[in-house]
């Protein structure tokens, strides 16, 4: 699944459904874990048709940058884990207070 944005230059990002590969390939690539969240827009991202290295992100417009990242971190506050609720059976205690 993709989607198109339209960033504050004009130009047209197309956004790929990232993986954990993805996250994994930016953390090597990216020299600090500063530079993971523009390593990470790297791997899911083509500007105009075209895939771009980390280096080229860093060459962007502030405000592609900002919206691009923006687009990004809204994938992982949608992506929330839920807690898993486990249920028990009742006790025979418990069955005998609630039919009493």
């Amino acid at each position: 699944m993709t989607k198109k944005i339209t960033l504050p230059s004009g130009k047209i990002a197309t956004l790929k459904k990232g993986r954990g590969f993805d996250l994994l390939q930016a953390q090597q690539k990216a020299k600090t874990s500063e530079e993971i969240p523009y390593a990470l827009i790297a791997e899911l991202a083509e500007i105009d048709g075209q895939k771009l290295v980390y280096e080229d992100i860093l060459e962007l417009d502030l405000e592609d940058v900002i919206a691009l990242q923006a687009e990004i971190s809204g994938k992982f506050t949608e992506a929330k884990a839920t807690e898993v609720t486990e249920t028990t059976k009742p006790t025979q205690k418990e069955i005998e207070q609630i039919i009493a």
